[in-house]
Order: C-alpha cells, then sequence, then structure tokens
C-alpha cells in the first residue's frame, strides 16, 4: 500500500514493464512498478465487476479519478500519474480484503463483539429501515456534539430507486433520508465534494460513514495504510449486504413484472424475499430475491463480508424480530456510540443468532467458490497486478479491453 510499510503490505503493486501484452500497443512504456488507472478499469471495470465503493476514487491523490453520472462506475477525469493507488485499495484488485478483515478483527480492542436486538422510538422508527436504529443512532451522536454529520445515502429525486450520497448534520436530514437503498451511492468518493457543498462550521469535521461492507473495506484500508489525520471519518456503520443493484438493471427487472419503479415507494428485502411498496402501503411486488440476480452488481458474488467485519458498528434485519435492527458493536469507537446514543435505543444484548451466522456462512462459501483467485485470510494484504492476472485470465472474469469510447478518453487525458 502507499501508506504504513509493514510486512507483506506492498507499496505498489508489482508490475515489471513487459509484463503486460497490451503494453506493446500504448505510445509510451511504463516505468517498473506502475500501474495506470486503466489496468483497473480493464480488469474491473470493463470486466463488469466493479462494486461502486469508490475506494479507487477516494484513494487517487491526484483527483484524476472521477464518477461516471450516467454509469454510476470510476472513471479518468484527468491525467492518471500511474501512483498504483487506485489498484492497492480496490477490493476486487489489489486490497485482499479477507486479510483485511483478518487483522481488523486481531487489532479490535473489544474481546467480542456485541450483538443486540434493538429499535428506536417516534420518528425514527417510521423513517427507518427495521426499527430505525441507525436514524436515531446517528441523530442522537448529532445533537449532543460527539459527530458533525454524517455521509448517508438518499433516493436522488430525479431517478426512482437510485440512491444517492448525501451529508446530513440534523435529525431532520437523517429522518428525510431514512430507509434502506439498495443502489451504490459511491459515497466514500464523494466526501470532499460533500463537505465542500456542505457548512458544517468546522476545519476538522468527525462524520460518520454509513455504507455496505466493500465501501467500509475501503475506508478502513485507506485508515489503515495511509492515516491522514484530517481523515474525517470518526465512525464507521456497515449494513449487512450479498449484493447491491446496478439502477438500469434494477429498474428492467422490476418492469419486467409489469411493476412502475417510478410508482415503488420502498424496496425491502428479508428472509430471502424482495418487496416493492407504494407510498400508500399497498404491495406492487413480492417475489424471490433470487429472481433479480440478473440485476446484482457481478463483483458482489466475490464478497463473504456479508456482516461487515470491518465496522465500528454493524446492523441488518436478520437474527431479530420484524421491527428490530441487529447491531453487532466491535470497536471501543462503536462500544462509545451505542452507550451514547442508548436513551434513544430499546435494545436487548442476543446471543450470537443463528440465522445471522448461518446467512454469513453461505455468503462466504459463495464467494469463495466464486472468486478465482485464492481466498486466504493469512496471505499479504495486498495483490500484485501480475498474481492478479495469473488468477483471472482465462476465467470468465477476466479483464477486458477498453471500449471505444474509454480509450478515446484516455488518449484525450493521456
Amino acid at each position: 500500500m502507499s501508506g504504513t510499510h509493514e510486512p507483506g503490505v506492498p507499496q505498489r503493486g508489482v508490475k515489471g514493464v513487459g509484463s503486460d501484452p497490451r503494453e506493446q500497443d500504448r505510445d509510451v512504456a511504463e516505468a517498473p512498478g506502475k500501474i495506470w488507472f486503466r489496468d483497473l478499469d480493464e480488469a474491473v471495470i470493463e470486466a463488469d465487476r466493479c462494486i461502486q465503493c469508490a475506494s479507487c476514487v477516494a484513494a487517487c491523490p491526484s483527483d484524476s479519478i472521477g464518477i461516471d453520472e450516467d454509469e454510476g462506475r470510476p472513471t479518468l477525469v484527468k491525467m492518471c500519474t500511474g501512483c498504483s493507488r487506485c489498484w492497492d485499495f480496490c477490493p476486487r484488485s489489489g486490497l485482499r480484503y479477507e486479510r483485511h478483515l483478518e487483522l481488523a478483527r486481531e487489532e479490535r480492542a473489544l474481546e467480542e463483539p456485541a450483538t443486540y436486538a434493538a429499535r428506536a422510538d417516534g420518528e425514527a422508527a417510521a423513517a427507518g429501515q427495521d426499527g430505525g436504529v441507525v436514524t436515531a443512532l446517528l441523530a442522537e451522536l448529532i445533537e449532543v456534539g460527539e459527530l458533525d454529520g454524517a455521509i448517508v445515502a438518499r433516493e436522488r429525486e430525479d431517478e426512482p430507486l437510485r440512491g444517492e450520497a448525501f451529508l446530513a448534520t440534523s435529525r431532520e436530514d437523517l429522518l428525510a433520508a431514512g430507509g434502506s437503498i439498495y443502489t451504490q451511492t459511491m459515497g466514500l468518493g464523494r466526501i470532499e465534494a460533500l463537505l465542500a457543498e456542505g457548512d458544517l462550521g468546522s476545519d476538522d469535521p468527525e462524520l460518520a460513514l454509513v455504507g455496505t461492507p466493500c465501501m467500509i473495506q475501503g475506508a478502513t484500508a485507506l485508515d489503515r495504510y495511509d492515516h491522514d489525520p484530517a481523515d474525517p471519518i470518526a465512525l464507521t456503520v456497515a449494513l449487512m449486504c450479498t449484493r447491491s443493484f446496478e439502477h438500469g438493471r434494477l429498474l428492467s427487472r422490476l418492469e419486467s413484472f409489469d411493476v412502475d419503479p417510478a410508482a415503488v415507494e420502498t424496496l425491502d428485502i428479508g428472509e430471502g424475499r424482495l418487496r416493492a411498496v407504494d407510498e400508500t402501503g399497498e404491495t406492487l411486488l413480492e417475489a424471490d430475491v433470487d429472481a433479480f440476480d440478473a440485476a446484482g452488481l457481478r463483483g458482489c458474488d466475490e464478497c463473504a463480508d456479508f456482516v461487515g467485519d470491518a465496522a465500528d458498528i454493524s446492523v441488518g434485519n436478520v437474527g431479530s424480530d420484524d421491527g428490530y435492527t441487529t447491531a453487532i458493536v466491535r470497536t471501543e469507537t462503536g462500544e462509545a456510540a451505542w452507550t451514547r446514543a442508548a436513551t434513544a435505543l430499546e435494545t436487548t444484548a442476543i446471543d450470537r443468532p443463528t440465522a445471522l451466522e448461518t446467512l454469513a456462512d453461505w455468503n462466504r462459501r459463495r464467494a469463495e467458490s466464486i472468486l478465482p483467485r485464492e481466498f486466504d485470510p493469512e496471505a499479504s494484504v495486498g495483490i500484485t497486478y501480475d498474481a492478479h492476472r495469473e488468477a483471472y485470465d482465462g476465467t470468465d472474469r477476466e479483464p477486458e479491453p477498453l471500449n471505444p469510447a474509454r480509450v478515446h478518453q484516455y488518449e484525450e487525458w493521456c
């Protein structure tokens, strides 16, 4: 990685000159050790393995990587310097996320994570998902001054069921953004822009980041290997997840069931079922979530981190009764936040819930069966470019050449 140099943590993904046969098509030979965004683009994005966590955007020191708003994926917006950081911090390329999670577990101050069934009262319970625990937790922490704000997801006004990253700075903001969004927002890559748009009145704000496990993997890897004292993320909250949807494919799949996406007020997934509800509370669709497999992000299949093991707190609806959230508190930071917000929550400590463990085990076994590379929590946390190519070449997830539009973009910037 590019920050703290530790045994088994590469400073750069290694790629020797001439190791990539595509080099002969480039005008300028690469210097040893350089990995360009183009390499990540072909190995992950064009190969339809991008999970839209935006780790590459957040890791880029030159702001060369932006977000394609139409396609919802990372894209080059100015000249790439070949620093390799986008590769190093991507959970689908250079970051061996299972090793990163193992290191996070080893370093926790809490001997054993605490698991709760919880729900909020009043407005938060009504506005949020599964008891409104995240809404109530963050609102309480903001109101007592422990946090300046929280990066959360809300639905865009101009596109049904498409999420966007939002900087909430009040209880009212959080209530308005309550509920689950099943498409990625790339919030990790939008923090600087959201802070620039907002007015927190602080040069050193402390924020919560709420996101899918892959987003939290990227955020905590950046904190661990490339810590920036000005990093505003003070609390991480993972939303338990087996898969996020690609927005366009989700809409198409709903339409195949004769459901107008614009009529859907909320989507809810639980116990293997997907339910679409309109603003009156009428159920428009209830189907096996497996029927929406084709709408999912393909890279999610490679993730064994259903519970968001790198987060301070993880939340989901598996393992608790209807109307309650299952919350796992893992770190001293998470414990302090949970304790501080306890008055806003009804909580009951529970033993390790069987349903949660069963789903987490299934998710891990699925990922291990799909990953072309070896799943190895004891290996180096960094995966070199050459090692990645060796594992993925010749599989159905091998790197794909850039399409003509992307080639033109690279010619323009590089």
